[in-house]
């Protein structure tokens, strides 16, 4: 009896040995939590274009001034670009002269249109940090004077839908005695003038 409890022993040994020398299987590695809430990426001419400057105007403005004062330059618009861009700020003047518009269909556009451009290009405009001076400046060249901003008192562009004459009359008279004259029709010609002389250069670079 003693040689096999002998034997018994030993091998219940081994076994004891195996086991606790067995490696536990790895837990499983979870994957990463993806929300399905992500924030929008942000545009890639973000990169290029800002608006955190003094008086800065507009991304918008940039984009149209800027491509204006591209002329010129090793940087102008090309005639295959002034294709793809023609329908575009077609459609900006389109979607600005209705007052149904929701902002985010004319940022979409304002997107597209910066899509358009080439990096050299975007990087330019915003060399120039464009500026809401030198767009009144380019409306006095076209025969529009912009009202100075004065609390309470002068509207901004488009921003007069809704006021009576009345109260349209005496908002002029008292810019007047302030020194700030206001132009009648100057809010809706500079809501889309811009645009236009941006879409009269693009019609003739690109033959339309």
């Amino acid at each position: 009896m003693k040689p096999f409890i002998l034997i018994s022993l030993t091998v219940l040994a081994l076994i004891l040995a195996a086991c606790g020398g067995a490696t536990a299987p790895a837990a499983p590695v979870a994957a990463p939590f993806v929300s399905n809430n992500e924030v929008a990426p942000t545009p890639s001419f973000a990169t290029y274009l800002k608006i955190d400057y003094a008086d800065a105007t507009s991304l918008r403005n940039q984009l149209a001034l800027g491509t204006l004062k591209l002329e010129g330059t090793a940087n102008a618009v090309t005639a295959e670009q002034a294709k793809a861009l023609l329908p575009l700020w077609q459609a900006v003047v389109a979607l600005s002269g209705t007052t149904t518009t929701a902002e985010a269909e004319l940022t979409a556009v304002q997107n597209q249109i910066a899509e358009a451009l080439q990096p050299a290009q975007l990087q330019a405009i915003g060399a120039l940090q464009l500026t809401t001076a030198q767009l009144n400046a380019f409306y006095a060249e076209k025969g529009i004077v912009m009202p100075t901003p004065v609390p309470g008192i002068t509207k901004v562009p488009g921003s007069g839908s809704g006021v009576s004459s009345a109260d349209k009359e005496a908002t002029r008279t008292a810019a007047t005695a302030l020194g700030t004259p206001t132009s009648s029709g100057a809010g809706q010609a500079a809501k889309t003038l811009l645009f236009e002389t941006v879409i009269e250069l693009l019609t003739a670079r690109g033959g339309g």
